[in-house]
């Protein structure tokens, strides 16, 4: 019995001392890792308008696709969304850009994992500019034939970006 307590108070103090090791790593590198999120985030936002000041806004939609809004000043909106597409264990995430009267001016894909040849055509150049390059706030972004359930979950996330924006766009 004294032999099986003393095994369980060791226990106790290995994982306590454990338990505060743990907290302190995680004290000393969540901020770098929280710093170097946000660089990445602007990186991709300077991707899309070069050179161009950013102000982050809370802004969410009704459906939860907005993952982020940036205020691109004297250009537009940049919307971080996320959606489910085919590929359902893999989000697609991606950063779609508004000039300042809505209309979209491009569309740029952070992750996706969709199938090679099929829902992986919704992001290729010539497919984001027709389907959705030029949308103003009041178009529905086009599907495309063939990536129906990709495209679908594009069209649904970007049109719940459009919805939000509509409140803040004059």
């Amino acid at each position: 019995m004294k032999k099986a307590l003393l095994l369980v108070l060791f226990l106790g103090v290995v994982s306590a001392i454990s338990g505060l090791c743990v907290g302190y790593v995680n004290s000393i590198t969540e901020p770098i890792i929280a710093e170097k999120l946000i660089a990445a985030e602007k990186e991709n936002l300077e991707k899309m308008f070069p050179g161009a000041q950013f102000a982050a806004l809370e802004m969410t939609d009704e459906k939860g696709y907005v993952q982020g809004v940036y205020e691109v000043v004297d250009e537009g909106y940049a919307v971080k969304l996320q959606t489910t597409g085919y590929n359902s264990s893999t989000p697609i995430i991606v950063l779609v850009g508004f000039d300042n009267s809505g209309v979209i001016t491009g569309v740029l894909a952070l992750q996706q994992q969709e199938t090679d040849g099929f829902g992986t055509k919704v992001f290729k150049e010539e497919n984001i500019s027709s389907l959705y390059v030029g949308k103003s706030l009041d178009e529905m972004p086009d599907l495309l034939s063939g990536a129906t359930v990709t495209s679908t979950a594009m069209q649904n996330a970007i049109s719940s970006a459009q919805n939000m924006l509509k409140e803040v766009v004059k």
